[in-house]
């Protein structure tokens, strides 16, 4: 009733939306009659174990609860904890993927053990136990002593980004049927944003109108659908609930006249596209109006979700790939992917970093981890941007990094002074670095970097080996390939006449002029759509099948180096761009920018040119700027 209530048009209970029922957060099953809790009078004061709790298999010496793996936060939950202590007790760093160390009591040092079932071992486990007995440490006396968790979950423990609060809040969400009725409209939103291969969530309240908006960011595209304009006042107790559980915000409760900040993470449950659910964590920022908030949501896949593609199944084009194969062989320096928001460089970067030899040492620091990388050892380094001075967090990893004998470092991004600091002091010791920022171009990069915001010398830029590969990237959609069409069947299928004709036929005609394609060679997307790409929640979208990179890469020579020293931008395009072939249907995309690699995949039918110009310029100011340098020179 109260879903009916709040939701005339979401339908959220019913199979027919998002093509699946969500079942409300209380009437979730519990992780098994194995592990039983008894109801605790003070979350915060209850010890982990029921007096009465059946038994699991001991193993290393260690009573655990079941066999079963608990694999969702909503499990977790049921679970009474006081605190990790793995800093506590000086676990090791390399055991926290394995193991998490829980205080049961805030006045007893009693604890209970999270463990990953498939990555501890019964020698890790005994170690463990032995350090925290020799710290005075004591595994609970009743009941279990340990639990399975899958590798998420005891990660997330260990990192601090689940904590015993946010378990109680869970809970507390799951004894109230209405709290709980808004917190599984909330996931059945995500989840039907997951399906669709939504990149962000806007949650657009509007205190002015009695409802609201809330809009997904697909495929480049932003799209409102109509049966998800709900009631303002739903909306913003959504929200409310969302923010109960969510970590790292400054705020006790939810605001929409202040700017706020969280991360959410979620086991959405399993559909007839997730047959097995999935692991989101939501990047919450908040931005306050003239009408009231609007909730961006960033997506970000975690644990199986989360599976690493190739770089050719990217979109990266052979030449282009020849150049990455031979820069990842080489070490020092740094290897850069810049882009703007959404465009793809950290899935990138996570990609290229999969291909290098598993017998080198791999640390990353993140804010926060968004990928989980094989082989690399993966530290979430959360900042506060609104400080000033040294962030000691960050400070003590980058001691740490220095002491650790690594021979790569993924810093996440560089997007200030301490992070081009660090990135600078790891490549002039020979250590290579592989990054991300925000630039405008690969060249862009340059100027980025040597600007007062980050503070890295131009002397150090035009360092040879310093700066190994430069690489911008965006993202374009592709038309679907069984209903795609030719400019000529396009114009026939639609019924194109007149001046609709002859702009038509202009169009095309300047892409040949411009760079000598047979208009032949393209196609453009069916905005029918067919059986194959047609979706009839989001129209908008028929006709496209995925996306593609579009990308242009740097390798600096030593004159590029010279350029860069000396400041002299207008020399160093020239030459860069001299550097090209005047063949656009060649992959060799050395010299060539983004746009012009769009132009390669548009010839070979991946791409609708139509969709190039709203991403770079319009063809005619690529002529028009194309005259004028003629004239000048």
């Amino acid at each position: 009733m109260l879903r009916k209530l709040f939701f005339p048009k979401l339908n959220v209970a019913a199979p027919g939306a998002g093509g699946r029922r969500v079942v409300a957060t209380e009437s979730r099953k519990p992780i098994g009659a194995n592990i039983q809790q008894r109801a605790p009078a003070n979350d915060a004061a209850q010890p982990a174990e029921a007096k009465q709790a059946p038994q699991g298999k001991t193993f290393a010496g260690i009573r655990f609860a079941s066999d079963a793996e608990i694999e969702t936060t909503h499990d977790l939950a049921q679970i009474q904890f006081f605190k990790v202590v793995n800093d506590e007790v000086k676990l090791g760093q390399h055991l926290y993927s394995r193991v998490a160390v829980a205080q049961t009591l805030a006045n007893a040092k009693e604890c209970i053990l999270f463990a990953d079932k498939h990555k501890a071992t019964p020698d890790e486990l005994t170690s463990v136990v032995t350090l925290l007995k020799n710290l005075g440490w004591a595994l609970a006396g009743n009941g279990p002593q340990g639990y399975w968790l899958s590798s998420h979950l005891v990660m997330s423990l260990s990192q601090g980004h689940i904590s015993a609060d946010g378990m109680k809040s869970e809970r507390d969400i799951a004894r109230d049927s209405a709290k709980s009725a808004l917190l599984a409209s909330f996931m059945s939103i995500i989840s039907w944003a997951y399906e669709n291969n939504a990149d962000d969530v806007d949650f657009a309240v509007d205190q002015q109108s009695p409802r609201s908006q809330i809009a997904f960011k697909i495929g480049g595209r932003y799209v409102r659908p109509e049966r998800y304009l709900i009631a303002t006042d739903t909306m913003v107790q959504m929200l409310g609930i969302a923010w109960q559980i969510s970590r790292g915000g400054s705020d006790a409760t939810f605001q929409t006249r202040t700017e706020q900040q969280a991360r959410v993470e979620l086991d959405l449950p399993p559909s007839k596209k997730m047959e097995k659910g999935a692991r989101v964590r939501l990047r919450w920022s908040g931005m306050a109006n003239d009408k009231g908030t609007v909730v961006t949501m960033r997506i970000q896949r975690l644990g199986d979700s989360a599976r690493i593609r190739s770089l050719e199944s990217a979109g990266y084009p052979r030449s282009q790939m020849d150049i990455l194969r031979r820069v990842i062989h080489s070490e020092g320096g740094m290897v850069v992917f810049s882009g703007v928001v959404g465009s793809g460089k950290s899935t990138s970067l996570a990609q290229l970093l999969s291909m290098l030899p598993h017998d080198i040492k791999m640390i990353s620091i993140e804010d926060p981890v968004e990928l989980e990388i094989l082989f690399m050892y993966q530290k979430t380094v959360t900042r506060d941007l609104q400080a000033t001075g040294d962030d000691p967090a960050f400070v003590s990893a980058v001691r740490a990094i220095f002491r650790s004998a690594l021979d790569v470092l993924l810093l996440g991004e560089i997007r200030d002074q301490t992070t081009g600091l660090l990135a600078r002091q790891v490549a002039e010791s020979g250590h290579t670095v592989y990054t991300t920022t925000h630039a405008k171009g690969a060249l862009g990069v340059i100027d980025r970097f040597a600007s007062p915001a980050i503070g890295i010398p131009r002397e150090v830029l035009a360092t040879p080996d310093i700066l190994k590969v430069l690489v911008y990237q965006a993202l374009l959609p592709v038309s679907c390939p069984h209903c795609a069409t030719s400019p000529d069947d396009f114009a026939r299928e639609h019924g194109l006449h007149g001046a609709e004709l002859d702009a038509h036929q202009m169009y095309f005609e300047r892409i040949h002029r411009l760079y000598d394609l047979d208009p032949g060679r393209f196609r453009l997307r069916n905005p029918k759509g067919c059986p194959h790409c047609r979706k009839e929640d989001l129209p908008e979208l028929n006709g496209f099948a995925g996306r593609t990179v579009v990308s242009e890469m740097i390798e600096p020579d030593d004159n590029m180096l010279s350029f860069i020293l000396r400041g002299d931008n207008v020399a160093l395009t020239r030459y860069w761009r001299s550097l090209a072939t005047g063949r656009f249907d060649d992959d060799n995309l050395v010299g060539k920018n983004a746009m012009e690699c769009a132009i390669f995949k548009a010839q070979q039918g991946v791409i609708d040119p139509r969709e190039i110009e709203p991403r770079f310029m319009a063809f005619e100011t690529v002529e028009a700027k194309r005259k004028l340098m003629k004239e000048l020179a």
